[in-house]
């Protein structure tokens, strides 16, 4: 227990500080002055000043902020001043968060390559395991068996087999093995599997260890966040339009994953907070308002319009959206208790 809430932590910290040190570091390189960097919100529990800049680290470890000077009514006139700065400028700082989550992301997915994880090697039609029960097992195929011909067509890869059995319109196939240095053939009927969605025989590809250099890794974590994205927005459009359940955690439901990926292991553990980080990062992202996104809309009608909207109304608009983000995470996180309470 102790254990997992150590890991709970340190997954939201790292969310969340390289957030805000995105946005800190990129205001500093721009010539904003930041007044306060906070990890959390609400009341202070602890900080310190050095510079120009307060430290602090606050009540609740959701969330965290960076006050940069003039980003406020009333502080127009202040040095380092946000409003100040070039629309370019303000764009970089704002975008930064999301774009330092998305570094952690890659780094993060880089890791587990660079770690080592079991895959199925899909190169070959290798048969790794026959489940107990299906056509397979009834026709005597066992693991360690090569198939090299399905209903005389030859077999390459662990695709080539997969595609041959689903578009097959035959009820029973020939299928030529490979096995101890014997080829000979056997008859299969493949059936349909609904929770796939298509015919199978009940066989799965050997697993395999494998693992990358640095720069495969990174590549390859690079692509990994790509793809993440995509299918996140994807799954959000699928939510809109009706077609995929409304599905969303909150910091329960977060904690009760990353309990469950401590108990699977590292690559796990790392894999959760890659994909945590990538959601954090394209969340802020949203033209909602309080998050980066809504500030960033704003900008973005400020270059439109060639000068910037009143301050004082934007931050009401921000303020009213920060109210119902605040409101929807209380609802998310009452129905992750509910939803645990029950499962209990």
């Amino acid at each position: 227990m102790i254990v997992s809430a150590l890991f709970v932590i340190l997954v939201f910290v790292l969310l969340i500080l390289p957030h805000e040190i995105g946005h800190f570091l990129m205001a500093k390189a721009c010539g904003m002055k930041v007044d306060r960097f906070s990890f959390g919100l609400g009341p202070r529990l602890w900080g310190f000043k050095r510079g120009e800049t307060e430290y602090s680290i606050s009540v609740l470890p959701f969330g965290g902020y960076v006050k940069i000077a003039g980003m406020e009514p009333g502080e127009e006139a202040s040095e380092g001043n946000f409003r100040k700065k070039s629309l370019g400028k303000r764009i970089l700082v704002l975008g930064a968060g999301s774009g330092t989550n998305y570094l952690v992301a890659i780094f993060l997915f880089a890791l587990t390559f660079m770690i080592g994880f079991y895959t199925f090697n899909l190169e070959e039609a290798i048969i790794g395991e026959v489940t107990q029960g299906s056509p397979a097992e009834g026709s005597s195929l066992l693991p360690g068996d090569k198939i090299i011909e399905v209903g005389n067509k030859s077999i390459d890869s662990w695709e080539d087999l997969a595609l041959s059995i689903k578009n097959s319109e035959e009820g029973v196939l020939k299928f030529k093995i490979q096995r101890k240095g014997e080829i000979f053939e056997v008859k299969v009927s493949p059936i349909f599997y609904p929770e796939a969605g298509r015919k199978m025989v009940g066989i799965a590809p050997v697993r395999v260890f494998k693992r990358e250099g640095p720069i495969v890794s990174l590549a390859k974590g690079a692509q990994e966040v790509f793809v993440l994205t995509r299918a996140i927005l994807l799954a959000i459009w699928g939510m809109i339009t009706g077609r995929v359940p409304v599905q969303f955690s909150g910091p329960v439901g977060i904690a009760q994953f990353v309990g469950e990926s401590v108990k699977m292991g590292l690559s796990s553990f790392v894999l959760l907070t890659a994909l945590l980080s990538v959601n954090l990062g394209l969340f802020n992202l949203f033209p909602i308002p309080a998050l980066d996104g809504g500030r960033l809309l704003f900008l973005v009608l400020e270059g439109i319009r060639g000068k910037p909207l009143d301050l004082q109304k934007e931050e009401l608009v921000h303020y009213i959206g920060f109210l119902v983000l605040i409101s929807l995470i209380l609802l998310v996180t009452y129905q992750d208790i509910l939803r645990l309470a029950i499962k209990d």
